[in-house]
C-alpha cells in the first residue's frame, strides 16, 4: 500500500515517536532530520513556482505487512533488513519504523521515501538582475506589479536584487518512476521475496496476486472508511468466487475453462454496465452475485458428469436433462445487533396510564357526589312544599352542605393528582401519555422489522437438456460390455411399468 505525504515533517515524527506510538518496535533512517525541512522546504517551493492547484506531495510512504512469525526476530535487524532492500535500488532519504497495531493482529512497516535524490553540490541560482515576486512567491516582470497605489511595496511580496541568491537547490528533480504504477508492482515483488527468505513456516509465504488470472482481488478497508460496508460485501463475493475458482480446478476444470466463465461471467458484463450505466458499485455486486453462483453450478455439473462418457471432442455425453442449481450468492447477513429494548417506554406509558386511572377514579368520585348533591335537592324541594316538615327540610339541608364541602374537598384532591407527578393538569397528562404512546410503538415498529426474518433469495436453474438417448446410451453400454447401474434398470422397469395399459378395476360387476 502507497501514500501521497502532504506534510512529510507531522509523518516522519508520528511513526517514529514512542509518544505517539503504543507499539514501536523499531526505528532506521539513513538521514538527518533536518534533510526532511529541506525536502518539504523544497517541494512547496517547486510546487509554488509551478502554478499547480490542488496540494503539494512532499514525500511518498509504503505499508509494509509482515508474517506474524517476524516479531521474534531481533526489530533492529529485520528493520534494517526490509529497508536495505529499498535503498539497493534507489539512493533517495527515508525513514522506516516497525510496528504492531493496538491489538497486535497487524506487524507491519512504515517507509517513508524521498522522491528526489540529494544534489552532489548545493545549486545556488544568482540574479541577474533584480526579481520581483507577489504574495503568493510568483515570479513577475516589472516592479509594477508589486507596488500598492502609493508606489509602496505591497505586504508579502519580496525584491531580489541583482547578484543576490534567488533560488537553492539541494534536490534533483522528482523521479518520476515513483509515479508509476509498475514502481508499486515492483516493489511489491521485491518485498514478497525479502519476506520469504527469511519466513521460515511455509504456510506464511506471502504471494504477489497476479492479475489476469482466474482469481479476484480484494480491496484494503483503511480506517474510518464510510464505505467499509460496501467493501465487506464486496470482498465476501471476491472471497466466494476465489473459493468456488479452487474447487473448480480441484474438481477437473482447466485454467481455460475457468477464465472463460470469469470472462463470460464478470469481465464482459461489467464492461457493459460501464459503458451503459458508468460507475455503479451495486451493479458491481449484482454481477459479481451471478457470476459465484453461475461457478457454482458449474462445479456442480462437472461434479455430475465426472463420470460421464465423451464424444470425439470430450463433451460429456448426457442422456437426462440436467438441473444445475445457478440462484446468484446471497449477501452475508448484516448484524443487526441488540434487539431494541421496550422497557423504558413500557415502564412509561404505565406509570402515565396510573395516574390517569387515579384521575379517572377521582372524578367518578366527583360525579358520584354531584349527583347525591342533585337528588338531595331534589328530595329539599318536594318537602318544602309540605307542611309541619321543617326538621326534615333542615336534615337535608346540612346533608347538601356537607355534601358540598365533601365534593371541593374532591375537586382539590383531583387537582393534586397531577400535581405530584409534576403535571399543571390532566390535559398536560393526556399530551405526555400520547408521546410515550407514540415512541412505543415506534420501539415496537424496530423490534418487529428486528424479529422478522431475511427475505430468502429465489432459487434458479440452469436446464442442460440431454445430447444422447437412453437407447444410444443401451447400446453403447451392450457394445463396449459395461454394466447398468441399479438406478438405470430401476428406470427402465419403472417405463415399461409406465407404457403398459392400466386394468379398470372392477367392484361387484360394475367398472369403475
Amino acid at each position: 500500500m502507497e501514500s501521497k505525504l502532504h506534510d512529510v515533517k507531522g509523518r516522519v515524527d508520528y511513526i517514529s515517536s514512542p509518544k505517539r506510538q503504543e507499539n514501536l518496535y523499531a526505528v532506521f533512517s539513513n538521514v538527518e532530520g533536518s534533510y526532511w525541512n529541506l525536502l518539504a522546504e523544497q517541494n512547496q517551493q517547486d510546487f509554488t513556482k509551478s502554478g499547480t492547484e490542488g496540494t503539494c506531495i512532499e514525500a511518498r510512504e509504503l505499508i509494509i505487512m509482515l508474517p506474524p512469525s517476524l516479531i521474534d526476530y531481533d526489530h533492529e535487524i529485520l528493520l534494517k533488513y526490509i529497508t536495505s532492500k529499498f535503498l539497493e535500488k534507489y539512493d533517495v532519504g527515508c525513514c522506516a519504523a516497525l510496528h504492531h497495531n493496538k491489538s497486535k493482529t497487524n506487524l507491519h512497516i512504515h517507509l517513508i521515501f524521498s522522491e528526489r535524490e540529494i544534489q552532489q553540490e548545493v545549486e545556488r541560482k544568482i540574479a541577474s538582475r533584480n526579481m520581483f515576486y507577489n504574495e503568493k512567491g510568483k515570479h513577475v516582470r516589472t516592479k509594477k506589479e508589486i507596488l500598492d497605489e502609493g508606489g509602496n511595496l505591497r505586504s508579502g511580496c519580496k525584491i531580489i536584487k541583482k547578484g543576490e541568491v534567488y533560488e537553492t537547490n539541494f534536490f534533483q528533480p522528482k523521479k518520476e518512476e515513483f509515479k508509476s504504477h509498475a514502481f508499486l508492482e515492483n516493489m511489491k515483488q521485491v518485498m514478497t521475496d525479502a519476506i520469504n527468505e527469511i519466513v521460515q513456516d511455509e504456510n506464511e509465504k506471502l504471494q504477489v496476486f497476479q492479475k489476469g488470472g482466474p482469481y479476484l482481488a480484494t480491496k484494503k478497508i483503511g480506517k474510518n472508511n464510510p464505505k467499509e460496508a460496501e467493501i465487506r460485501a464486496d470482498n465476501y463475493l471476491r472471497q466466494e468466487w476465489n473459493r468456488n475458482v479452487d474447487r473448480a480446478l480441484l474438481t477437473g476444470a482447466s485454467e481455460v475453462e475457468v477464465m472463460m466463465a470469469k470472462q463470460s461471467q464478470i469481465d464482459e458484463p461489467v464492461a457493459e454496465s460501464l459503458r451503459d450505466y458508468g460507475q455503479d458499485p451495486k451493479l458491481f455486486t449484482g454481477i459479481l452475485q451471478k457470476a459465484v453462483g453461475y461457478l457454482r453450478g458449474f462445479v456442480e455439473f462437472l461434479r455430475e458428469t465426472k463420470y460421464c462418457d465423451r464424444d470425439s471432442e470430450g463433451n460429456p455425453l448426457i442422456d437426462h436433462d440436467m438441473r444445475i442449481d445457478i440462484t446468484p450468492e446471497p449477501l452475508p447477513a448484516k448484524s443487526k445487533g441488540e434487539r431494541p429494548s421496550s422497557e423504558k417506554q413500557e415502564a412509561e406509558v404505565m406509570r402515565l396510564q396510573q395516574i390517569l386511572n387515579k384521575m379517572k377514579k377521582q372524578e367518578q368520585k366527583i360525579y358520584a357526589i354531584e349527583q347525591a348533591i342533585v337528588k338531595l335537592e331534589k328530595d329539599l324541594k318536594e318537602v318544602k312544599k309540605k307542611w309541619f316538615h321543617r326538621k326534615e327540610q333542615k336534615e337535608l339541608e346540612g346533608k347538601i352542605d356537607a355534601k358540598k364541602v365533601q365534593l371541593e374537598k374532591a375537586k382539590a384532591a383531583l387537582d393534586l393528582i397531577p400535581a405530584q407527578y409534576g403535571y399543571q393538569n390532566a390535559l398536560e397528562v393526556t399530551k405526555a401519555m400520547k408521546t410515550a404512546r407514540a415512541e412505543l410503538k415506534k420501539v415496537q415498529q424496530a423490534q418487529k422489522v428486528w424479529d422478522s426474518p431475511e427475505p430468502k433469495q429465489e432459487k434458479m436453474y440452469l436446464t442442460i437438456p440431454a445430447n444422447i438417448p437412453n437407447v444410444e446410451k443401451q447400446e453403447m453400454q451392450k457394445s463396449t460390455g459395461q454394466k447398468r447401474s441399479i438406478h438405470e434398470r430401476l428406470e427402465e422397469k419403472k417405463q415399461i411399468v409406465e407404457q403398459q395399459p392400466k386394468k379398470k378395476k372392477q367392484r361387484n360387476g360394475m367398472e369403475l
